[in-house]
């Protein structure tokens, strides 16, 4: 399959009525429930254009100055105050209406903020104004060239900035803040053996370790910073420590790590080796259900946000440990895989 092929395919209007029909089919006969056994949640935004609305927000991230920056279809980026959501400002990025960024990440140095450009392949760096800083990438497969970028996040040494893409090769790239080529790692195809579609980093409280998520393959993948790997965990299922088609992911200040699953709609909590510690949420559209989530970041404040994307909205827990819960039940829902790199 080529790019050119790639980029037309696109699936907009099957995808969201087939995963509507599945979400409510996982629902009892009467609809969705209108309470959820999940607790602790506050809801914010509903479905539009306006300040303050989402259309399918995607990623989400916190920044040291105390703002939370939300990106959704639209092709724009919204910061809010954290403390009462607040909107701040807006703005779009270039060439929106080709494909829009899945991720965006504030830069641990200075708090600017990196976004991945997904699908023109390409990372833009932001000041908190919206001033562009620079924007760099290019479609390829070459050192330093991409195909998706699908997350971007700066390294507390200053210089490094890691990549990780899909497309023709599924791997981790190591750049240089100006976008230069460093070393890379993954498979050329999609291996259950080694990477199929990562999609998101974190790295440790240390740095000293690159959590990734391989959606593909239902895992999180561990690597140093040298490419190799430590361990991985999770499989396939809806049971505890299991994961369907996880997306996002991020770590807290206690080295606990937060997945949340587009495919059973729901969160799960990860010690740093990988032992599962609870779960939350649900398919619904109450507070405490999610209806295939994309995105999730934690503060400094222990504070959890939740990309709730085809509810078109975010939902915020605060000290989120206390509502993850160990015994959860496993999710019957699966949400249609996404056959198309532009869903």
């Amino acid at each position: 399959m080529t790019l050119a092929h790639l980029k037309k395919v696109r699936g907009h209007f099957l995808f969201p009525l087939l995963a509507f029909c599945l979400l409510l089919a996982a629902c009892d006969p009467g609809g969705s429930p209108t309470t959820s056994i999940y607790k602790g949640a506050t809801v914010f935004g509903e479905s539009g254009r306006q300040p303050g609305q989402f259309s399918r927000p995607r990623a989400v991230c916190f920044t040291k100055s105390g703002l939370i920056a939300v990106v959704d279809r639209t092709g724009r980026l919204q910061l809010f105050k954290k403390e009462n959501w607040e909107f701040v400002r807006q703005w779009r990025f270039p060439k929106y209406d080709t494909g829009t960024p899945t991720a965006i990440t504030a830069d641990p140095i200075d708090d600017t903020l990196w976004v991945a450009d997904t699908h023109n392949s390409r990372i833009i760096h932001y000041q908190q104004d919206g001033t562009m800083i620079k924007m760099f990438g290019k479609a390829g497969e070459g050192p330093g060239q991409m195909i998706f970028p699908t997350d971007a996040v700066a390294d507390p040494d200053g210089k490094t900035l890691w990549v990780c893409e899909y497309g023709r090769r599924n791997r981790i790239i190591k750049m240089d803040r100006e976008g230069v080529f460093e070393k890379e790692w993954g498979s050329e195809v999609f291996d259950s053996a080694d990477l199929g579609r990562p999609m998101a980093i974190c790295l440790s409280r240390d740095a000293k370790l690159l959590f990734v998520i391989d959606a593909g393959n239902n895992r999180v993948v561990v690597y140093d910073r040298d490419g190799n790997e430590v361990r991985r965990f999770g499989k396939e299922g809806n049971g505890p420590g299991e994961m369907i088609y996880p997306l996002d992911m991020t770590m807290a200040a206690d080295g606990s790590l937060y997945v949340i699953e587009y495919g059973t709609s729901r969160g799960s909590r990860f010690s740093p080796t990988g032992e599962f510690l609870g779960a939350w949420g649900e398919p619904g559209f109450a507070p405490g259900q999610l209806y295939s989530p994309w995105g999730c970041a934690i503060s400094s404040d222990d504070e959890l946000v939740l990309a709730d994307t085809n509810n078109n909205r975010i939902q915020y827990l605060k000290n989120p440990s206390r509502y993850f819960r160990a015994d959860i039940a496993p999710s019957t829902f699966r949400a249609p895989v996404l056959e198309s790199p532009l869903q």
